[in-house]
This record gives structure tokens, sequence and C-alpha cells, in this order.
């Protein structure tokens, strides 16, 4: 496979992680949209770094999975790109790999906060509770992320969301101003 190939198929599988994800979100389907979006993210970033490198050595550690490892690759691509004020929305959604299977929410419990918007959420435990661990979805972050990982790879999304039924696009466009430009068949 060429590294032409990898970076279309990559891209193909990251807008319909993201599509599910942001499917899963309206439905209020909870840890299962974190996953998604894990998923999204991590193929859309493989794509760009299947450029340099072979999909042997992206299956492999540091990268597999490690959306932190990803993305420092990613971003040292375009160093004067400000990606930086992306590094904690990276770093919440790599945590929702934990909950791929449910051993840890069975061990350790879990908070799982889904906002549509940045804003502070805060929960209340009594002193002798260990609060569960925390994992949060911004939805408007995660959008305002895949939008600019492909305007610094220099991708077309509207190239990879043009077959999209109207509920696909209706999923990605609801409430979602990063999507501008996506379908541009659309009328509103």
């Amino acid at each position: 496979m060429s590294p032409l190939d990898a970076d279309t198929h990559f891209l193909r599988l990251g807008v319909q992680y993201y599509t599910a994800a942001r499917s899963a979100v309206l439905a209020q389907l909870a840890p299962v949209s974190g996953n998604l979006y894990h998923h999204a993210i991590e193929m859309l970033l493989k794509a760009r770094l299947s450029q340099k490198r072979s999909l042997k050595e992206l299956s492999r550690p540091p990268f597999r999975h490690k959306l932190g490892a990803l993305w420092n690759v990613f971003k040292a691509e375009f160093p004067t790109a400000g990606l930086d004020q992306f590094d904690d929305t990276i770093a919440t959604l790599d945590r929702f790999e934990t909950l791929r299977y449910p051993d840890a929410i069975l061990n350790e419990g879990a908070e799982i906060i889904v906002m549509w918007e940045p804003g502070h959420s805060s929960s209340t435990y009594a002193p002798e509770i260990t609060p569960p661990p925390r994992y949060q979805i911004v939805v408007t972050e995660i959008d305002r992320l895949v939008a600019r990982i492909f305007e610094v790879s220099s991708r077309n999304p509207a190239f990879f969301t043009g077959w999209m039924n109207e509920y696909a696009q209706g999923a990605i466009t609801r409430d979602n101003p990063a999507c501008a430009g996506w379908f541009p068949q659309m009328t509103r």
C-alpha cells in the first residue's frame, strides 16, 4: 500500500469514527462516544504520519493507540501551526482508551462528563469517598481539533464527507461551526 493510499484510508476511517462519535453524543451514549472520538483522532493523526512512517511502525509502541505519542510527532511536523492549544483535548481523549473494555470501570468506577461547550463541571463527594477517575468530552473542542487536523494536513474534508447521507451530515453539522464548507451541497 502506498503512503497516499494509507493516508486516504486513515482519513476515511477517521471521518467515519468522528461521525459515529458525534452520533453517539447526540444519543447520550457514554463511554462509547469517547472511545469513538479517540479512534477518530487516532486515524486522522495516523493519516498524516503514514506519509513518512510505515503502517507497521504506526501499529507498534510508542504509537499504537497512544494519542499523546501520535500528537507529539504530528505537532512536530507543524511547529508554527499553534497546535499546543489542543494538548488538553488530546490528553483528555487519550484517557478513553482505558475504557475500551469494562475492566477499568468495574475496578475503579468512572465519572463520565459530556459537554457541548467548554465550561466548569464539578462533582461533590463525601470526604470518606474517593472520587472515581474522571473522563470528559467537550464536543466543540474536538470539532475544532478535527477541522484543524484537516487544515494543517492540507486535506479537504468535503472530499471525505461528500458521500454521506442526510443523517451522517446532520450528525456532523449539528451545532458545529468548525465544519463550515464540509458539505457544500447542503442548503441551510
